[in-house]
């Protein structure tokens, strides 16, 4: 008896606890949107006035499509860092950040008593060339027919090959100037050499200012073409087999509207650290617009063409983010129809991917989901 006394509380309790429980389940998160009824009948002819056809899922060929994020990048080529070939002092900028350059346009004006000297010592050398080369050739006749003293030819073939080697080396050096040797030996030095670009694109950065001293170590001008980019993106290693060179491949960002198309240039054969990735290269056509280097994309790889089990588009309805597709059991002058909820994939010529949520074997309607879900919730109610 007094076991009975001690149970009946915590009986009710109980029941109290599961009542606040269903209360707390009533919040608009929880309260589900779907119809209560699992089940509705129309009558035949009305189905058939409707054009309602019922059938199975399908095999149906989608593409194999595989998704991999990455960045616009521009190749090697297509970026260059100026500096000047020379310790020199700029003396002049001739173009601002964002400016179009062509290639070989004049950038900025450098100026430096080095100059000068590097001319001084090409026209000494080349003035002194003459005399000893004249002396050379001398000397060497003298010393084959046996008159002249060996020592004599050493000293001048060695004077000679001196002067050759500095004449070679500085007409290089004035060369990379862009100083013309023939302008030096007519006297005709100068005191500023141009700096130029060397692709044509835009001027990204300039990190120069006038009077400034720069070294050949020094960047001054970043300039970077845009017009050859290509989408850089990471595939990992489960679908690292699917793709190849060749395949095709639609890009998106949001630097961008639409879809730009590419092609797979080349995929990496070295996975990038943890990410167990490799880095997969699509060239994007030229003309395609601004695009611009270091924007995210994601890219969908076409990696061929694959069979799945899929509806037409007519035969399921969606009910906020929920899909339905609707089963049909067949009772005389009736069709019962039984909503199931299934989870969807890929959608290609008018038929959509049936991931999860329903059997092959199982009849559906194939037309007229929206028409069925409304009477679904008709039905739910009136009840």
């Amino acid at each position: 008896m007094n076991m009975k006394y001690h149970i009946f509380p915590i009986l009710m309790m109980l029941a109290f606890l599961a009542s606040c429980t269903n209360k707390n389940d009533q919040s608009p998160a929880n309260q589900a949107q779907e119809p209560s009824s699992t089940s509705f009948s129309i009558d035949r002819s009305v189905v058939s006035e409707e054009g309602i056809r019922w059938g199975k899922a399908s095999l149906q060929l989608f593409a194999s499509i595989i998704k991999a994020n990455g960045v616009l990048k521009v190749s090697p080529q297509s970026e260059a860092s100026v500096a000047s070939p020379i310790g020199a002092n700029i003396k002049r900028i001739l173009v601002v950040e964002g400016q179009r350059v062509r290639k070989g346009q004049p950038l900025a004006l450098m100026s430096h008593p080095d100059l000068l000297d590097l001319q001084g010592r090409y026209l000494a050398a080349s003035s002194k060339m003459a005399y000893v080369k004249q002396e050379y050739q001398r000397q060497k006749k003298l010393y084959a027919s046996k008159v002249g003293s060996g020592k004599d030819f050493q000293q001048i073939s060695s004077e000679y090959r001196q002067l050759e080697g500095e004449l070679r080396v500085t007409g290089h050096q004035l060369a990379l100037l862009g100083i013309s040797l023939n302008a030096v030996k007519a006297g005709r030095t100068v005191s500023a050499i141009t700096i130029k670009s060397p692709i044509a694109g835009t001027v990204e950065t300039i990190q120069a200012l006038v009077g400034q001293y720069a070294d050949p170590q020094s960047s001054l001008f970043t300039i970077v073409n845009s017009d050859h980019v290509y989408a850089d993106v990471m595939v990992y290693e489960n679908d690292f087999s699917k793709v190849e060179e060749g395949c095709m491949a639609q890009l998106t960002s949001k630097s961008w509207s639409g879809k730009l198309d590419g092609k797979v240039k080349s995929v990496g054969n070295l996975f990038d650290g943890s990410n167990r990735a490799v880095h997969t290269r699509i060239a994007i056509p030229s003309g395609r617009g601004r695009l611009v280097p270091g924007s995210y994309v994601t890219a969908l790889i076409h990696s061929g063409s694959v069979r799945r089990w899929a509806v037409p588009d007519d035969a399921f309805a969606a009910d906020a983010d929920r899909y339905y597709v609707f089963i049909v059991k067949e009772k005389g002058n009736r069709l019962t129809f039984i909503p199931r909820e299934v989870h969807i994939g890929q959608r290609d010529h008018g038929f959509t991917e049936i991931r999860s949520g329903l059997s092959s074997s199982e009849t559906i309607a194939l037309t007229g989901a929206y028409m069925l879900m409304s009477e679904w919730k008709k039905a739910d109610a009136e009840q």
